[in-house]
């Protein structure tokens, strides 16, 4: 028997226990209404952090300035600075991390489905749902009229997470992902666990945005090769094996740079310390372009990807990548044509293979420049802010 039915069975009984409190939300939600009653779109988001995800979700927010939006903040946010991403004129939020994201108090969590369900349904004109891979807002869509449409974006292919989606397929209306090899792996997990294939329809893919130059920064290498990682850490992006990487070059005293950016500089070891450039959290656009500028080669080592927002900035300025060959980055970055992969699984070969192809972009240059110009090409024919805009507001039944 296929598993999803239990999965089916097992969200039922979930949302008859959660019952009494989502009613008791609803009550509080009467009772206390939102200042503004009328919204066009209702949006959840887990944090407001250091991300590329943060990113995209600030990015679809500026798709839709004739919108009235509310957003909430469902988990507590280290850079609070991160915040100013989503304070847009027509952006009201709610941060409710302190009832939704405390332990001790996990209790409010439930009432806070009720509470959001009912500002969501007792709207006059029904409003748009928009989920930012957040858990909260999985558990609150069963609680929304079905006549309102809801809508997710998911970044990866990550299956782990896909079992918070799973049980709540049947009440998405639509699914956006950012690569079809990430619409691919979804589908076969559907497969895999028997869900139905007329929900297959309801995935749409959308290409993620950054501003690209108008014009190509060309690279002309020094002797030195200039190889940097930006961004954050956590056991995804496996920054260890970055860290081994440059340890082994230094080691062997390769005519290769290594420059970090990011939230993690206690992470990097003493003994590599002194040996690399540190630059620091950058939390501003132009700085993070001008580091991207500087450099000639991005380097990831994750262990699941959907396709970073740090890459698509890197290929708009020319930069060449070497990464892990892993989900939406296999599917956008041509081996030796947009950069090197690294197809190797093993911790110690990846290791071994990623400073192999750093040796061969430092000896090769006429590649380095090559895929420079090729990578620039990629994102100024891909990287639209203008189709991305457009397929959010259709995402939504925003038409013009």
């Amino acid at each position: 028997m296929p598993l999803y039915p239990w999965i089916q069975l097992k969200r039922y009984i979930e949302q008859v226990i959660m019952f009494p409190f989502v009613q008791a939300g609803k009550l509080v939600a009467r009772l206390n209404p939102l200042p503004e009653k009328e919204y066009d779109l209702f949006c959840f988001f887990p944090i407001y952090g250091l991300g590329g995800a943060e990113k995209v979700h600030a990015s679809v927010l500026r798709a839709i300035p004739d919108k009235k939006v509310i957003v909430f903040f469902t988990r507590k946010s280290d850079e609070v600075e991160m915040k100013r991403f989503f304070t847009l004129p027509h952006v009201t939020i709610k941060d409710i991390s302190r009832y939704t994201d405390n332990k001790w108090l996990y209790g409010f969590n439930f009432l806070y489905r009720g509470i959001c369900a009912q500002y969501i349904n007792q709207q006059d004109h029904a409003p748009t749902v928009f989920n930012g891979q957040c858990n909260f807002a999985y558990k609150l869509f069963p609680h929304i009229r079905k006549s309102i449409l809801k809508t997710e974006l998911i970044h990866n292919a990550e299956k782990r997470f896909g079992w918070i989606t799973f049980p709540y397929i049947p009440v998405m209306d639509k699914r956006a992902m950012i690569t079809q090899l990430i619409i691919d792996q979804h589908i076969s997990f559907y497969r895999q666990l028997g869900i139905p294939s007329l929900y297959d329809s309801r995935i749409t893919q959308i290409q993620n945005t950054v501003p690209v130059p108008e014009q190509y920064t060309v690279h002309s290498p020094g002797d030195t090769l200039k190889v940097y990682y930006a961004g954050r850490s956590g056991w995804p992006k496996r920054l260890y094996l970055i860290l081994e990487i440059a340890r082994k070059a230094l080691a062997a005293q390769l005519p290769i740079e290594f420059h970090f950016a990011g939230n993690f500089e206690s992470e990097i070891p003493a003994d590599i310390r002194p040996h690399i450039h540190w630059h620091g959290l950058i939390t501003d656009e132009k700085s993070m372009y001008d580091l991207h500028k500087q450099m000639d080669v991005l380097i990831m080592t994750s262990a699941f990807e959907g396709f970073p927002l740090s890459i698509m900035e890197a290929m708009s300025c020319g930069v060449a990548i070497v990464s892990t060959a892993v989900d939406g980055i296999r599917g956008n970055i041509i081996d030796g044509v947009a950069g090197l992969l690294i197809h190797e699984t093993e911790e110690e070969a990846i290791v071994t293979s990623g400073l192999e192809k750093l040796k061969r972009l430092s000896a090769d240059r006429e590649l380095l420049q090559q895929i420079s110009r090729n990578n620039y090409e990629y994102a100024v024919t891909h990287f639209s802010e203008t189709k991305f805009n457009k397929a959010y507001r259709d995402l939504f039944n925003f038409t013009d």
